[in-house]
């Protein structure tokens, strides 16, 4: 007999045998664990960190206004909505582009770390703080979103063009790998301890 939870309900099973079966309380897919899932959550969440750098340092947006080519950052993208009083924009796109991925990124590395490191933290704690960091994910691509419809949306040949910089890459990497390193993880495994 083998101790079996759902890792959405958190529901024990005692089976023999299972591939895959259904939680009689949340109705969720209760299957094998998945193998390697803390190192490869480790592995997409470093990847993730050191993607960041470059969406922070290169430009995100390059707009050509009348043949004169402009190249602006994120940062400089927040600086320029507050000079323009847009502090509503400026506030979203910080949140968004800045303060989020970075929540993200310190606390799914903190819950990696501290199962390789004895750390004094309850495991209740360790999921709230996981699931809040799954919930927030999605918000991340804001900027992503916005680039990708004004470089849509405004193609006029070398009057006015807005095209994406090398950070929108990185930015949209960062953000899809930080978002598959929260999928991949077991959650399971923080009650192993």
């Amino acid at each position: 007999m083998v101790l079996i939870s759902c890792k959405n309900c958190h529901k024990m099973y005692e089976k023999e045998n299972y591939d895959e079966f259904v939680c009689t309380r949340c109705k969720h897919k209760v299957k094998r664990r998945i193998s390697y899932s803390l190192q490869t959550s480790i592995a997409l969440t470093i990847c993730a960190i050191l993607l960041y750098i470059p969406a922070m340092i290169y430009p995100m947006m390059e707009v050509t206004k009348l043949g004169v080519n402009v190249e602006s950052t994120i940062l400089e993208g927040v600086i320029s909505f507050l000079e323009y009083k847009s502090y509503f924009i400026a506030f979203v796109v910080f949140a968004a582009s800045v303060v989020i991925p970075i929540i993200k990124l310190a606390g799914l590395l903190f819950i990696f770390i501290s199962l390789k490191i004895n750390i004094k933290m309850q495991n209740k704690t360790k999921v709230v703080v996981f699931k809040f960091i799954e919930a927030i994910g999605k918000w991340s691509m804001i900027d992503i979103y916005v680039v990708a419809i004004l470089a849509s949306v405004i193609q006029l040949d070398e009057i006015f063009n807005i095209k994406g910089g090398i950070a929108a890459t990185s930015f949209a990497l960062m953000v899809v790998l930080t978002m598959i390193a929260a999928h991949r993880f077991d959650t399971r495994i923080i009650w192993d301890e």
